[in-house]
């Protein structure tokens, strides 16, 4: 395992929305000259409207700590990534009508509590959230639409903020909310002048993550200001601060003095909330791939990195297979034969699987997916005429291997599944019969006229059309094939038909067969054919289809066309991961190599989530080790140390001094200076200023130090000033980054 500094990412200080959420009037006057009269006004109105009581789940990439996960966790800043970058900034922090402005803060924040405190998520409509008695308008509509209801010793976003609502808000607009005792506001919210570097934003490099249609990406992340406690359960809550810019506390936690003396309670609107536990349990991102694999199943010498069932024993030798085959062969199978034969089937990735057969009854056949754990020649036919041709029967044991068979007819399903290709495909087919029909007469027509040009005018036209041969296949078609063939849209129990196959918290290597893709492929050419006769239409195009197919893999993704080879790929390999890791790390990097030593890179054909805790990953050519990498829109915060020496190591923003280069961490201070985080004063750090509880951050403090000492010690300079860009990145933790070999 190593631990590296990621270079595929770029802190921005924020993405700042063209217009906020807001009612505008815009205003247009054509003036017309020697015209009475000659000016002609025109004004309309629209309205930029954002989230504001809930938010979609799927504005919400991720979040760390995972929810519900255990780990190491003291120290870590917990947050929230948004797949809208500019959605922490699309409202405003300021308070309605004060003077006090605190321009590009989020309105967003995340807030940490131990869970035993925490205070309770209610459900509640918005007039809940405005003051008792206060008339409730929509914006535009001098109409009472209703009543706030909040009592007065509970301080909310008030009336300036929520008297007028929104177009499309109404006051029955359902909403979660907590009352969080106004100590516990004081003391764990940030100030003002902190919200400014608790949020920013990532561009993110997609290469090696899942298929994207962006080879870049951009991220907003709000940070947490309070760590959560050194052992035991935290809640987190991401919350809404739009207009409380004047009642938020000092930096010390002091109350503000704009809240009045009877006010008990803070109601603040919930978008998301989740538990997480710092203990010493194996949960981290590091931890949860470092044991990927261990222990070895029961029974089994070591634990499995290919796709097959545990045998539960050691693998048979290769003498002692071909003995127990010989001896099927010739009816004269010992006592021990049964289990080896099995042994080595399951070995080859094989699994029994009661089988329904057409007429009635049933038996047990084997199935093996595309997902294979050795290599196999491509040896089938040039053409899979149906599930029958393609099925296998064994006469020594009396059972079918109907792999192919069942990748025949899965083709043939998703294919009617998906209409508009499947008009597209006929429409071509019909297309290349009439172009040999046509081709077939013009051959005729030029025996029987020895060459003669006869009819020109329209036999000329005809002649001249069919050099250019059949037509070409749709692109729309091709595209569909290559995703066939590189899996998408094949059932998970296609892949993995059996779960043992692929236990939690596993890894997995294998090899795509070959022939299982051509009769899928094959499967999904045959709809609307008239016949399956060798000289068929589908017969005579299948080489084609299926070189296509493989061709067009992996080229829609744009991610994937950034590294995608030239040709086709004649093997091609990959990973399945099942983990923990996968569901609270959504869009792991993952990078494939052609040598153990990790320097021969192999690019990725297709990357895709398969389900929540399950991933695939497939390569185009063999794989012999594969790097795992913390997604770097999900790279945390945190301090180290311990509770009143806090501290973080200072990164280089623009390089240097010397050969330093931008983002790398600081290995040694270039100025002697004591603190109590540092007693030698040799290390590259600064101390971390926290509030009296010891957790909540005093982060305006910590930003002024840390500006101050990466500039008089380290020569570092901020033209733009030191945003919370510079802030996230020098309290950003190293990259987790875990190698896998076979």
């Amino acid at each position: 395992m190593t631990t590296t500094e990621q270079k595929q990412i770029v802190f921005i200080q924020n993405a700042l929305p063209p217009l906020e959420d807001g009612t505008y009037t815009l205003a247009a006057t054509l003036s017309v000259p020697g015209q009475d009269p000659g000016s002609f006004p025109a004004t309309a109105t629209f309205v930029v409207q954002g989230e504001r009581f809930t938010i979609q789940a799927t504005e919400i990439d991720s979040v760390f700590p995972p929810n519900l996960a255990n780990g190491t966790f003291d120290g870590v800043c917990a947050h929230v990534v948004f797949n809208r970058c500019t959605l922490p900034w699309e409202r405003a922090l300021d308070t309605p009508s004060s003077p006090n402005a605190y321009p590009g803060s989020p309105w967003l924040a995340v807030l940490v509590s131990d869970d035993a405190t925490a205070p309770a998520m209610q459900n509640v409509t918005a007039k809940d959230v405005v003051p008792l008695g206060t008339p409730i308008r929509v914006a535009g509509s001098p109409t009472i639409v209703g009543t706030g209801t909040l009592i007065d010793t509970t301080l909310s976003y008030g009336a300036a903020l929520l008297g007028t609502l929104g177009y499309g808000e109404t006051p029955d607009d359902p909403c979660t909310v907590i009352d969080v005792p106004i100590a516990t506001f004081n003391q764990t919210v940030a100030a003002a002048a902190d919200m400014q570097y608790l949020a920013h934003v990532r561009e993110v490099d997609t290469t090696d993550g899942a298929d994207s249609d962006a080879t870049a990406e951009q991220h907003a992340v709000v940070v947490a200001n309070r760590l959560p406690p050194s052992t035991g359960v935290a809640r987190a809550f991401l919350v809404s601060l739009e207009g409380m810019a004047d009642y938020l506390p000092a930096a010390d936690g002091t109350q503000s003095a704009a809240i009045g003396s009877s006010i008990t309670l803070v109601r603040l609107l919930v978008y998301r909330s989740w538990t997480f536990t710092t203990n010493d349990m194996d949960q981290t991102l590091e931890q949860l791939l470092d044991n990927l694999n261990t222990p070895a199943p029961p029974g089994e010498p070591a634990p499995i990195t290919a796709l097959r069932l545990p045998i539960g024993a050691s693998a048979p030798a290769a003498t002692r297979i071909a003995q127990a085959m010989a001896n099927q062969a010739t009816g004269t199978l010992g006592a021990g034969d049964g289990p080896v034969l099995m042994q080595n089937a399951l070995l080859m990735g094989y699994v029994p699987l009661d089988h329904h057969l057409r007429h009635g009854g049933n038996t047990v056949s084997f199935y093996r997916g595309p997902l294979v754990p050795l290599a196999i020649p491509s040896t089938g036919p040039t053409y899979y005429s149906g599930p029958d041709a393609a099925n296998a029967y064994n006469p020594y044991t009396g059972m079918f291997d109907v792999s192919y068979g069942a990748a025949w007819q899965l083709g043939q399903l998703l294919a009617l599944q998906n209409a508009g290709m499947a008009n597209q495909l006929y429409q071509w087919k019909r297309g290349v019969t009439l172009q040999q029909a046509c081709a077939a007469e013009q051959a005729l027509l030029t025996a029987r006229l020895q060459g003669a040009r006869l009819f020109d005018s329209v036999l000329g036209r005809r002649r001249d059309a069919l050099l250019a041969g059949p037509p070409p296949l749709p692109d729309g078609v091709a595209d569909w094939f290559g995703n066939l063939a590189s899996l998408q849209g094949v059932p998970f129990n296609y892949l993995v038909p059996d779960e043992r196959m692929l236990p939690p918290e596993s890894i997995r290597f294998f090899y795509v067969d070959p022939n299982w893709v051509d009769a899928l492929l094959d499967g999904a050419f045959s709809i609307g054919r008239a016949s399956a006769v060798p000289t068929s239409l589908e017969a005579q195009h299948a080489p084609t289809i299926r070189r296509v197919s493989r061709a067009r893999m992996g080229r829609r993704a744009a991610n994937r066309r950034v590294a995608a080879p030239a040709d086709p790929p004649t093997t091609i390999t990959g990973v399945l991961i099942r983990s923990q890791a996968v569901s609270g790390w959504p869009n792991l990097r993952i990078l494939g190599f052609s040598d153990a030593a990790a320097t021969q890179t192999i690019a990725a054909i297709r990357v895709a989530p398969l389900s929540s805790d399950t991933t695939m990953c497939l390569f185009g050519g063999v794989v012999a080790a594969v790097y795992v990498r913390e997604p770097p829109e999900q790279l945390h915060h945190g301090v180290d140390g311990t509770t009143g020496t806090y501290y973080t190591t200072l990164r280089s923003v623009n390089g240097g001094p010397g050969s330093i280069a931008a983002g790398k961490q600081y290995t040694s201070s270039t100025v002697t200076r004591i603190t109590p985080c540092d007693p030698q004063g040799t290390h590259p750090r600064v101390c971390i200023p926290v509030r009296a509880d010891g957790r909540t951050i005093q982060v305006s403090a910590a930003a002024a130090a840390i500006q101050a000492r990466l500039t008089s010690d380290f020569s570092q300079t901020f033209p733009l000033g030191f945003t919370s860009a510079e802030f996230a990145l020098e309290l950003t933790k190293g990259v987790v980054e875990v190698e896998f070999t076979q």
